[in-house]
Formats: structure tokens, C-alpha cells, sequence
């Protein structure tokens, strides 16, 4: 039997992430069960997540999957290789998927194949460059692609067939990036893992909504954050009526009962909020010791926030983000940054825990509880249903570090959301049986 899966974030679940589910029905059978790898609270771009992970679980089921793990903070947010170490370890872990499916912007397989199959961090051109370019303030991104495309052509040998100009029009996209990042994992593990490239249609990479393409998940949350600051509660909820032609209905129905309970969406300015009294409290050295931060940043943002003044006409995002922005760091690591800062994950941890320690159920339905005992008999690693399950593995110090961070985003979400913690000791696995869901 072939058993699909797919790495998500779902933040939030609107109907691109639908039409995925769709197309892996259509391609390999409607009863085809299918596994979601999914973000927690934190997603990769480096912020909390618009809305809880218990929500984006309950309309991913409603939408079609059949198992929905949580993939542990550590890997959740963090860059490409890192996502993807995390996110397609834990879908071979397993021991039950046969095929990962993922939406890029480039829809050749060979292509994305080829570029995958190239060791760049290996080749002496590609590191000169590399070096050279970031010596002189090029971005990490920009100066990767330029010291890729000098060793691409410097290889008489290379397996890749695309000229120059493809390369860069490739790999400048960020799903295309992080389909390379998942088949290098593929090849690197040697695993019988089948992979699927899904063109992505539609605006997804737009700021903005269109009624003719379907949205990118940053169009849509801007919409949400934008109008949330500038309307009354009662205003922004008739407002957001406005995306039920952009977001599954079962993400909307999430969404509004969620609101309509008090709670807000979170994202970078949350993060920003709790983030700015312990940067000023704290000394660049022992910033530097936290995961993605580095001295160079430490420092950067310890001038930084000294020099920012309240300015009512202007979010403090917007504040930040105008006077952040320099070439030698993106902004994602800066939020990456941050959320190792809250959360607690220092540099050294990224070595530490280098692997996925255990699958944590999130939520399935009827045909996913028949896979998940299947499951339970082949895995290799604990499956967790309920957050007292970390207690009998109190001697793998690995596994209860990485579930510790798993559990302080948790908390940082719903004590900024809500004004809770330790919520997961309450909660039983989402189950979606008879088109209905059971929390």
C-alpha cells in the first residue's frame, strides 16, 4: 500500500495546502492514507505560529489527512536543511510512508534532482566564493547562490544539465529551496522514500489577495494582522468573512472561534514584544550563546534596539524592521534568533540534537488510527499521545531537552494567546471519525 506524506506548516491552512492533499488522492488512489509532518507553535520563517497547532491540526483532518504529527521546535524553526533534516527524518521513522509529496515553484523533478545531487559545501570554488561574497556584505542567500553558479560552471563534470541563468531562477524561490533541501535528505539517507514536486499555482508568493489564484499563506496572515491593528474586534471579525474564499472552511470556522473566544493571532510582533526587554537586559556575549545569533548579531541588535523610539503611526514590526535590514543578516535568521532567545535554545543545542528523538500525535482519523497501530509496531522511536509520555525517557537527556523546548514554545503561544500553560497535560489527540471532529 502506498502511504503519502507531506511536510507543512499550515499557517494558516488555506486551499493551496488543499489542493496538495487533492493531487496526492488523485495520483495514487483516493484511499491513499496520508501523514503531515507539521510546525508547532513556531514555524520556520522564526515566529509563533497565527494560530494554535490543535486548530491547524483540526482542519487538516477535516481536509483530508489521516495522521498529523507535530515536528519538534528545534527543527520547526530553522533554516531549509535543518527543516528538512527534521521534517523528512521523522516521515521515514515511521517505517509506513512510501512517497513525500511537496509543492514548488519549479515542477521538474530532474532538475530539482540534479541541483539536489551536487555537494556544494564540499567544492573549494564554491567556499572561496562564498567567503569572498559575504566578506563583502552580500547577503548569506545572494552570496550562496552567486558561489553556486561560479562552481556550477566550473564543473566539467556537473551532473546538473541547467545553464546559469536556470540555476539562479530555481533556487531564488523558497519552495523550490526547500524541495532541494527535502531530496537532499532523500539521497543522503539512502531512503525508498518516492518524491512527488506538485507545481504550486496561483499568487503564493504575493503580499497581497487576489480572487483569481489562490493566496500565498503570508498574503493571507497580512491580511489578518493588518486588519487586527487597524479595526475594532467586532469590525476585524466581519472583515475576516472576507477569506472564506482563500482558506478551507474548516480553517475559517477554526480561525473565527478562535477569535470570538479573545484570542488574538500572533505572529512577529508578539515575538518582538517579549524578545526587546531581554535583549536590552542582556549582554552581547550571552546573547551570542543562543542558537542562530552569533556575535555579529548580538551586537547588531544591541545597537539596534538602543536606537528605536515608539512611533504610534507605525507597528512595531514595522519600527524594527526598518531599522534592522542590513546586507549580512536576512531577516529570517534574525527571527530565528529571537526565537531561540524566548525559548531557551542555545548554539551548541543544534549539534546536540541533531535528530528527531520521537513522533508526537497530534491529531487522526479513522483510517489513520488503523495505520498508527501498524505504526506502533515497526517504528523505531517513541510516538507520543500525551505530554506525560516524556516522563519514561527521563534518562535520554537528548530527548527530554528537545521536549522541553517543544513544550516552552508551547507555553510561550498559549501564555501570549491566553494567559495559559502546560496545556498539553489537558489535552487528548484530536480524532476525526463520521466527518466530525472529536477534541
Amino acid at each position: 500500500m502506498r502511504i503519502a506524506g507531506i511536510i507543512a506548516e499550515y499557517n494558516p491552512f488555506h486551499e493551496g495546502h488543499h489542493y496538495l492533499i487533492q493531487k496526492v488522492r488523485e495520483e495514487l488512489g483516493a484511499n491513499t492514507p496520508i501523514v503531515i509532518i507539521m510546525s508547532g507553535d513556531f514555524v520556520q520563517r522564526g515566529e509563533p505560529a497565527i494560530i494554535d497547532r490543535r486548530s491547524r491540526t483540526c482542519a487538516a483532518l477535516s481536509c483530508g489527512a489521516d495522521l498529523v504529527f507535530e515536528l519538534p521546535f528545534t527543527f520547526a524553526c530553522a533554516s531549509a536543511d535543518r527543516f528538512a533534516h527534521g521534517a523528512v527524518a521523522s516521515l521515514l521513522a515511521t517505517a509506513q510512508v512510501t512517497d513525500l509529496y511537496f509543492g514548488a515553484e519549479h515542477d521538474s523533478l530532474s532538475d530539482l534532482m540534479s541541483i539536489a545531487s551536487i555537494n556544494f559545501e564540499q567544492d573549494t570554488v564554491f567556499q572561496e566564493i562564498l567567503d569572498q561574497e559575504l566578506r563583502e556584505g552580500l547577503p548569506y542567500a545572494a552570496a550562496w547562490e552567486s558561489a553556486a553558479v561560479a562552481s556550477l560552471l566550473a564543473k566539467s563534470d556537473s551532473k546538473s544539465t541547467l545553464t546559469a541563468e536556470e540555476f539562479s531562477a530555481i533556487i531564488r524561490e523558497p519552495n523550490n529551496l526547500l524541495a532541494i533541501s527535502y531530496l537532499r535528505e532523500i539521497l543522503s539517507s539512502s531512503a525508498t522514500l518516492t518524491p512527488h514536486v506538485v507545481r504550486r499555482i496561483g499568487a503564493y508568493n504575493n503580499d497581497t489577495l487576489s480572487e483569481d489564484s489562490l493566496p500565498s499563506a503570508t498574503a493571507v496572515r497580512q491580511q489578518i494582522l493588518v486588519q487586527y491593528r487597524q479595526l475594532t474586534h467586532s469590525e476585524w471579525i466581519s472583515k475576516m468573512g472576507e477569506l472564506a474564499g482563500f482558506i478551507s472552511s474548516p480553517m475559517l470556522a477554526e480561525l473565527l472561534q478562535s477569535w470570538n473566544a479573545g484570542v488574538p493571532p500572533l505572529g512577529e510582533e508578539t515575538l518582538l514584544q517579549v524578545a526587546f526587554p531581554l535583549i536590552r537586559a542582556m549582554s552581547a556575549d550571552d546573547l551570542a550563546q543562543y542558537a542562530y545569533m552569533g556575535s555579529g548579531l548580538a551586537s547588531h541588535l544591541k545597537n539596534t534596539i538602543s536606537k528605536l523610539h515608539y512611533q504610534p503611526e507605525l507597528s512595531l514590526a514595522e519600527v524594527f524592521h526598518n531599522e534592522i535590514s542590513t546586507r549580512c543578516f536576512s531577516y529570517t535568521r534574525i527571527l530565528r534568533a529571537l526565537s531561540s532567545l524566548v525559548i531557551g535554545q542555545k548554539e551548541h543545542e543544534l549539534q546536540d540534537l541533531a535528530d528527531p528523538k520521537y513522533l508526537r500525535l497530534l491529531g487522526f482519523s479513522e483510517k489513520g488510527r488503523t495505520l498508527l497501530k501498524e505504526m506502533r509496531q515497526s517504528i523505531a522511536m517513541p510516538i507520543f499521545s500525551r505530554a506525560s509520555d516524556v516522563r519514561h525517557y527521563g534518562k535520554d537527556l537528548t530527548l527530554t531537552r528537545m521536549d522541553e523546548l517543544d513544550r516552552i514554545s508551547h507555553d510561550f503561544w498559549t501564555f501570549q494567546a491566553k494567559g495559559t500553560w502546560e496545556e498539553d497535560f489537558h489535552h487528548e489527540v484530536i480524532q476525526f471519525k463520521r466527518n466530525k471532529i472529536y477534541r
